[in-house]
């Protein structure tokens, strides 16, 4: 393939007499496999499949081939693969790199793919010729690598990348076809050091485009274009009532979602409209609909508020709490009237712990045994927030980590309180894994002792994450030069001696050093 590679780099055309290798199958085989490949995988093939173009670009049929299949499966490739295409292209000769003219002129690209190739090389005049070709605007699929030059470090290259840009954009019947293909790019090449001015362009062919068009873009796979386009639309107010509340309700990109939900909601209390704002109640997004419930309440409806002291978002929750209050109601009550009348949901719970008192406690108690995790451990949770001396230790070997986390939390809130037999006892490896990693995140609180036994024990433990955290935890131990306030415990002396000896083949020398010495001082 190197042959190849260098023949057309040299010449501009495959070398008579030799069969292109490899076919064309195999190009587009690999332009499938480039958009799903990641990692060390996608860089190599990057750089085969720009081998692979070479070979390619001076037969117009495998090339414009090519060309389609790149432009059918992603604009963004030519991204990467322009790096990757200069990184297969020799770097120009030394009269290239001056001011000088360059000794030898190559020839003009013959097809669409030459052109794109010749825009991604080393040399700078060849870039900014591959520019000024009529391919550049006629051809759709080399509309993102025009893009990309526009970023350019050479200032004639991006200067008539931007020129051509315009061009193309202002061309009211290709933009049908390159505004779609365009905005992608445009966004990544927004956060470049120079894609400013690109980026400008394309916002100001967003606001000129026709109905379809929008239409075209804001259905774009790509939802950094939506919401770049959406951006754009919300702000120009070119997006009508019922397009908002579509996007506002049905839109993949949370982002968008919020920010359509949002217009309207600011929609809703510019006209005196509330009916607007009841439409995107019920949004997917707690942002959404906070906008949504805000908006009544300015507009005089607070009536909505107590529909909502249950949403499991929390900013929600306490806007509804505010309606309510608007409305002169007491949403504690509310609460309270609820959870007694049984099947409190986790909203409910995490409601009454956001304006309850340690009275209530008795209302959440029940759910501590409720059938589902999450309501458990809104439970658990809910009386910390309170302030209860509820027991909820026995929780610790629940099943569930998230109900076992929220029981440290709560235990970790209140002090010591578990027997440290217990504790011991669960750190064993016959427990569940979240549910030891919860006693080693107490036992490690407890005293300074207690830590540096839980450390030793896991320092060779099986599971990964309680090693790393034992090791890590030993060696913060090991160099602080805060003494331990009591002494090492007479019945551990000699267990704590072996597992200080079993860990320093895990210890760099350093580090076993301290250890043995912080031994012999405090023990």
């Amino acid at each position: 393939m190197t042959w190849i590679k260098e023949h057309f780099l040299r010449h501009g055309e495959p070398p008579v007499d030799q069969p292109v290798d490899p076919p064309v199958e195999q190009i587009v085989d690999s332009i499938h496999r480039l958009v799903t490949a990641t990692g060390r995988g996608r860089h190599s093939g990057l750089d085969q499949l720009a081998i692979g173009l070479y070979a390619l670009a001076a037969d117009a049929e495998p090339a414009a081939r090519a060309m389609d299949v790149l432009a059918a499966v992603d604009p963004l490739a030519w991204i990467d693969l322009d790096l990757a295409v200069r990184r297969q292209s020799p770097p120009p000769p030394l009269d290239c790199r001056s001011h000088a003219a360059p000794a030898a002129v190559a020839p003009e690209p013959a097809t669409p793919l030459a052109v794109a190739l010749a825009a991604c090389g080393w040399n700078g005049r060849e870039r900014a010729r591959a520019m000024a070709h009529p391919a550049m605007r006629s051809e759709a699929g080399l509309l993102p690598l025009l893009l990309v030059r526009t970023t350019d470090w050479v200032d004639p290259v991006r200067d008539r990348a931007l020129r051509v840009l315009g061009e193309v954009l202002a061309d009211a019947a290709a933009l049908p076809v390159a505004l779609p293909i365009a905005v992608p790019v445009a966004v990544r090449m927004g956060e470049r050091v120079r894609g400013r001015p690109a980026l400008e362009q394309v916002r100001d062919a967003l606001m000129r485009a026709g109905q379809e068009t929008l239409d075209l873009v804001l259905g774009s796979p790509d939802s950094r274009a939506r919401r770049f386009a959406y951006d754009v639309l919300v702000q120009a107010g070119r997006l009508d009532h019922e397009r908002l509340v579509a996007a506002a309700l049905h839109e993949p990109d949370q982002v968008s979602r919020t920010r359509c939900a949002q217009a309207l909601a600011a929609r809703a209390v510019a006209g005196e409209r509330p009916e607007h704002a009841v439409e995107i109640l019920d949004g997917a997004t707690a942002q959404g609909r906070i906008a949504a419930l805000t908006a009544l309440v300015q507009l005089g409806h607070p009536e909505h508020g107590p529909r909502f002291l249950g949403d499991n978002a929390g900013m929600m929750r306490l806007t509804a709490q505010w309606a309510v209050r608007r409305a002169g109601g007491e949403p504690a009550e509310l609460y309270r009237q609820r959870i007694k009348a049984g099947g409190a949901t986790r909203g409910l719970l995490a409601g009454l712990g956001d304006c309850g008192t340690r009275a209530d406690d008795a209302l959440v108690l029940p759910y501590l045994r409720d059938p589902r995790s999450r309501v458990r451990a809104e439970a658990v949770r809910t009386l910390r927030r309170l302030g209860s001396r509820a027991d909820v230790t026995a929780l610790l070997e629940d099943p569930a980590p998230v109900v076992v986390r929220n029981v440290v939390a709560a235990v970790q809130a209140a002090g010591p309180g578990v027997p440290a037999e217990r504790l011991w006892a669960l750190l064993g490896t016959g427990h569940p894994l979240h549910v030891r990693r919860a006693a080693y995140r107490l036992l490690v609180h407890r005293d300074p002792w207690s830590r540096v036994r839980a450390d030793l024990l896991l320092v060779r433990d099986p599971d990964e994450k309680l090693r790393g955290w034992a090791r890590d935890d030993l060696v913060r131990w090991c160099r602080s030069s805060t003494a331990p306030p009591a002494r090492l415990p007479a019945g551990w002396r000699a267990e704590v001696e072996e597992l200080a000896r079993a860990a320093e083949g895990v210890l760099s020398s350093e580090n076993a050093r301290l250890l043995r010495l912080a031994l012999r001082l405090f023990a």
